[in-house]
């Protein structure tokens, strides 16, 4: 009698742990259905396919251009057994057109987004604001705009609306240039310039020189290396000795050397 009471309860521990089993596999796919369904209705409902796109506070660059590689960049596609699939929904195409229009237009600074639900986007576009005119001598004489953190913008074909931009002429190939570094040179030098009556009109760039053409025609010659500050020190003095403060529009240069000196031609 004892042993048939052992053999019942092993049966009876057998049947609980197949039960058990059951409800949980019966309950994982049960799950697993549900989830890949919402995901399903999600990304393929026309529901959440966008169908409006609103672009704004651009300024040089078309409207259509940029609803044009938005829309080309929200669009996901994938194959699935077999199949190639498409979608545009609203829960996967934000941040894809962001990168898009970044890549497409070197011009854009920055983009915010807005999703407009169940199938609205709305993108505010801020551009870059061109400070200077950057030409590289060394390289066929190419000609761009520059931001102020030195950041192409685009190419430079002589149009008025940027004329009056500082001008920087690059005469010779400098290894791992930092051109944010060498804009904040110029715009302090451009600054302390006008403290001492002075306005500069292109700044020519070299692996240790910043040469400066002023409004009196003659050239002022920063060495790159060193103290800006005491640089501009040796010009005012220099600027108000009386052998040539006399007529400045007969001088040639003015070379900021190392220390105290100050070459004058």
């Amino acid at each position: 009698m004892r042993k048939l009471k052992g053999k019942k309860r092993k049966i009876l521990r057998r049947r609980k742990k197949s039960i058990f089993t059951n409800l949980y596999f019966s309950f994982s796919v049960f799950a697993s259905i549900v989830v890949l369904s919402a995901a399903g209705f999600f990304l393929f409902s026309p529901r959440f396919q966008i169908q409006e796109l609103n672009v704004s506070g651009n300024k040089d660059i078309p409207t259509e251009e940029l609803k044009e590689m938005a829309e080309e960049g929200m669009k996901t596609s994938f194959s699935f057994m077999g199949f190639d699939v498409s979608t545009a929904s609203i829960f996967l195409s934000g941040n894809k057109g962001v990168d898009s229009l970044m890549e497409a237009f070197p011009e854009i600074e920055k983009v915010s987004i807005k999703k407009n639900f169940p199938n609205g986007i709305s993108l505010e576009i801020v551009e870059k604001t061109p400070f200077v005119i950057w030409t590289d001598v060394f390289d066929s004489s190419k000609c761009y705009l520059v931001d102020s953190k030195g950041s192409f913008i685009k190419n430079y074909n002589n149009e008025e609306e940027y004329s009056s931009l500082v001008k920087v002429i690059q005469k010779e190939n400098i290894k791992d240039l930092d051109k944010k570094a060498v804009i904040d040179k110029i715009s302090f030098i451009e600054k302390e310039l006008k403290y001492i009556s002075i306005n500069a009109s292109s700044f020519d760039l070299s692996n240790y020189d910043i040469s400066v053409k002023s409004n009196y025609g003659f050239l002022i010659i920063f060495n790159i290396k060193e103290d800006l500050d005491w640089q501009i020190d040796k010009l005012a003095y220099t600027l108000k000795d009386p052998a040539y403060s006399s007529d400045l529009n007969k001088l040639e240069y003015i070379k900021l050397g190392f220390g105290n000196i100050v070459y004058v031609k």
